[in-house]
């Protein structure tokens, strides 16, 4: 009896053997009965439709008539370019250049101030019609062939234009070296842009 279960246990094993297919991981396309090949269908097929989509040429129409498309673009006149200068307006009214202003009285002097020593000096003083000036000095090499003068100072006065004038400066055995500056005042005239063309 045992000998018939074992008989029967190796019967078993060997039909399961047998029964199961061999996976060695290639394919194999006629293994299942199958030929492999793709079978298309009608299933979602694309169906098509000539083209539903009617053009119409000139839909708006705003009350002005149909739009009339002009295939030419618009070409403007030639322009010339704006062009500028700059100018002076003229001045306003200056006091100080009117006539008379300085036949009652003469020039008042405002304010004046100075010191003086052996080897320096120092002044400055300013007058009612805007002149204004000032200067400092000192005594270089003194007792020798090279003695001289050092100085540093400005003076400043408001033209007929109505600008002011200042003029800073130094003087030394270099020579003299000024700096000019032109300064807009109340009086002075207005730079402005005045259209050409």
């Amino acid at each position: 009896m045992n000998s018939f279960k074992v008989q029967y246990v190796i019967a078993l094993c060997v039909v399961a053997a047998v029964g199961v297919p061999v996976e060695d991981g290639k394919w194999h396309p006629y293994q299942y009965g199958d030929s492999g090949k793709y079978i298309p269908t009608d299933e979602g097929k694309y169906i098509h439709i000539p083209n539903p989509y009617i053009h119409n040429d000139n839909p708006y129409d705003g009350g002005f008539g149909p739009y009339a498309h002009d295939y030419e673009p618009y070409v403007g006149e030639a322009t010339v370019q704006d062009q500028y200068r700059l100018i002076l307006t003229p001045p306003k009214d200056i006091p100080f250049y009117k006539d008379g202003y300085y036949k009652n009285n003469g020039i008042k002097i405002i304010k004046q101030k100075h010191n003086y020593d052996e080897d320096k000096y120092d002044f400055d003083f300013e007058t009612e019609n805007k002149i204004r000036a000032e200067e400092k000095a000192v005594l270089k090499n003194a007792n020798s062939i090279d003695e001289g003068i050092a100085s540093k100072g400005f003076y400043e006065y408001i033209g007929p234009d109505g600008f002011m004038y200042r003029v800073d400066y130094t003087a030394d055995e270099n020579g003299f070296r000024p700096k000019v500056k032109r300064l807009e005042t109340p009086y002075s005239g207005k730079w402005i842009l005045e259209k050409v063309n």
